[in-house]
């Protein structure tokens, strides 16, 4: 599909010069434009996140120096935020493709309560238990792929459901309980270790980022995730499997959400049956925003993880100085209408365009 248009396009530019002398000076007078920077407003829209990023460090280190501005609550700001933004780059997988996964929080509650109990209760190996965990998440972005590509279901619905399913099993196997108790230090290590002072989950956040990175852009597949998701009958009529492609992103999904869930037990040491209630909406509030920033307009990887952490400093940062609970919800609320406000007005300025 990519040759094809290159080729034709090739065609377009090699043909006309020989149209006579109009299409000569088009070409003349359009070439100094491809030299020209980029505005102000587009380097503003893709580094915006950041600029937020630095000046809510900056307030909150002015505000509250002797808390915010540490390397202690540094480094716990990129545990807490890194099983987040793990979960947020689950969900942008399918929406890469056009989809919604309303399941993923839920999955994410699992993968943390069976990993708790086969390691915790069972005794099991660790290493054995992340591969079981592993293996189940898998298995439910499968079904929620088969569910909606073979019965063409619409993916809200039915992962919102695959995920009310999810949330009982989970309370099933917890008896809607925490689960905590002796765990070998070996595994422990694994989610509160450091190298360096960086924490390890956020560098197991930063070398996953870095895999989806190369798949989403530097690789076919990824090429193809973005075409199906910007016209899946145009993708499917160039030759892009198209159902299988969707199947292999609820699959990643699974993956991602089990390997959070598992992180998160490192670190925390046990599990909470209810935490997928809490996960959803940073999620999808991350992968939103972050769609506002490096590659506006589309769901890209940086900007998930930077809209993720900017939630979560602006978040700590507030209840640090002593804020209460809710502003946890009105800053993931305010986000995703930020997201869906910025979406739509970059949307109307394209098509006036």
């Amino acid at each position: 599909m990519n040759s094809g248009e290159q080729g034709s396009g090739g065609v377009a530019e090699a043909s006309a010069p020989a149209a006579g002398t109009p299409a000569v000076t088009s070409v003349a007078t359009s070439s100094p434009k491809r030299w020209r920077g980029p505005a102000v407003a587009e380097v503003l829209s893709r580094y915006s996140l950041i600029v937020v990023l630095a000046a809510l460090w900056l307030l909150f280190s002015l505000w509250n120096p002797q808390v915010f501005a540490t390397t202690a609550n540094l480094q716990t700001i990129l545990l807490v935020q890194a099983s987040v933004a793990l979960i947020a780059l689950a969900v942008m997988v399918p929406l890469v493709a056009g989809h919604f996964d309303l399941s993923s929080g839920f999955q994410f509650g699992l993968a943390q309560s069976l990993c708790a109990i086969l390691v915790i209760q069972k005794g099991w190996n660790p290493l054995l238990a992340i591969l079981a965990v592993l293996g189940v998440g898998g298995l439910i972005g499968l079904v929620n792929g088969q569910l909606i590509t073979r019965l063409n279901l619409p993916s809200f619905t039915t992962t919102l459901g695959t995920g009310l399913v999810i949330l009982g099993l989970s309370e099933f196997l917890t008896d809607n309980q925490v689960i905590a108790g002796a765990a070998p230090d070996w595994f422990l290590a694994l989610g509160r270790g450091s190298l360096a002072g960086i924490p390890l989950p956020f560098l197991y956040l930063a070398l996953i980022g870095i895999a989806l990175f190369v798949m989403l852009e530097l690789a076919v597949w990824g090429r193809r995730a973005y075409a199906v998701g910007a016209n899946p009958v145009a993708a499917r009529l160039s030759g892009i499997a198209v159902d299988k492609l969707v199947r292999q992103s609820f699959v990643i999904t699974g993956l991602l959400c089990a390997l959070a869930g598992c992180i998160s037990v490192t670190s925390l040491g046990g599990s909470s049956p209810v935490i997928g209630f809490g996960s959803l909406l940073p999620a999808f509030a991350g992968a939103f925003l972050g769609a506002t920033c490096i590659r506006p307009g589309r769901y890209n990887v940086a900007g998930t993880v930077i809209a993720v952490y900017v939630i979560g400093v602006g978040i700590i940062g507030l209840q640090q100085n002593g804020a209460n609970v809710y502003v946890q919800d009105l800053f993931n609320g305010g986000a995703l209408l930020v997201a869906v406000i910025v979406a739509t007005l970059a949307r109307r300025r394209r098509t006036a365009s």
